[in-house]
């Protein structure tokens, strides 16, 4: 019981120090823009934009490398960065997150909620800096749940639990934009397992980036709609136009707090699943030794 009670202490001291280790190294390169750069931001929102996701990607790389080299005394790419298949990882995780993405609209089209736009004005120059601000957004959110955190629950609680409190933590980063929904929350705790098991199928983080990055960057900058909530993203333009009851379609949230996407999500979260089970990813790749 005391052995037991002593693990449990030294996980949480160790998520502790990494979060306080994520908001040290995001005060030192977020402040500035908050401060400094506020009136510059606000003439210059992709820019801004920009500057503030990779800041944000510096910061958690930063309290990453400081856990696992200080604290864990093991490599930084054990994070789940190893160089063996993740090109492969990448082209399939971009399919799956393209498919994803593709079914969700296709049924919407089919049941008439969904209709083409004739929309111009798109950039090249636009969709490519708002690519690179999806991908280093989408690492900020991949190295925080299921980078360090999933790794560190695992060492403790075993692979499914830390799933599931990754994906909550997934679900509550997103809390702000719910505004009271009750199906958002639950879609992206859905989205949430699906990175997660994406990670246990590879043992790295290639495919779920890779899926999640397919995933923002056609939904917000390419087809113009709505991301968890918010049109930050877009790009003033909008290839689709949503229309049809909110439960199905998402409402305000967008097509990602409808009951479409759920079935999508529970569809692609079954299918890693059952690949996980098949493969069977020995333990010792999934991070960090749960000894």
């Amino acid at each position: 019981m005391m052995i037991n009670t002593i693990r449990w202490l030294t996980v949480w001291a160790r998520l502790g120090l990494f979060v306080l280790a994520f908001a040290v190294a995001s005060a030192v390169v977020i402040l500035p823009l908050a401060t400094f750069l506020s009136n510059w931001a606000d003439a210059n929102p992709m820019p801004a934009r920009l500057y503030a996701d990779v800041a944000g990607a510096i910061a958690v790389v930063a309290a990453t490398w400081v856990m696992t080299r200080l604290v864990d005394k093991r490599a930084f790419l054990t994070i789940g960065f190893a160089a063996k298949g993740a090109i492969r990882d990448l082209a399939v995780g971009l399919v799956l997150g393209a498919v994803w993405l593709g079914i969700s609209v296709a049924v919407l089209m089919g049941a008439g909620w969904a209709s083409l736009l004739s929309p111009s004005g798109l950039s090249g120059t636009s969709v490519t800096i708002a690519a690179v601000s999806v991908l280093f957004n989408v690492l900020t959110q991949q190295l925080l749940i299921c980078g360090y955190i999933l790794q560190t629950f695992r060492s403790k609680a075993g692979l499914p639990t830390a799933i599931f409190l990754s994906a909550m933590l997934f679900s509550a980063l997103h809390a702000a934009a719910f505004q009271g929904a009750w199906l958002p929350p639950i879609n992206v705790f859905a989205a949430g397992l699906v990175f997660c098991l994406a990670y246990a199928v590879t043992g790295n983080l290639w495919l779920p980036i890779a899926i999640h990055f397919a995933w923002n960057l056609l939904l917000g900058p390419v087809f113009g709609l709505t991301i968890s909530g918010t049109g930050a993203l877009g790009l003033g333009w909008k290839a689709f136009e949503i229309t049809g009851p909110e439960l199905f379609t998402g409402g305000a949230f967008g097509i990602e707090g409808g009951l479409i996407v759920t079935l999508t999500t529970a569809g692609l979260a079954l299918v890693l699943m059952l690949i996980r089970v098949r493969i069977d990813v020995p333990e010792k790749e999934l991070g960090v030794d749960s000894s």
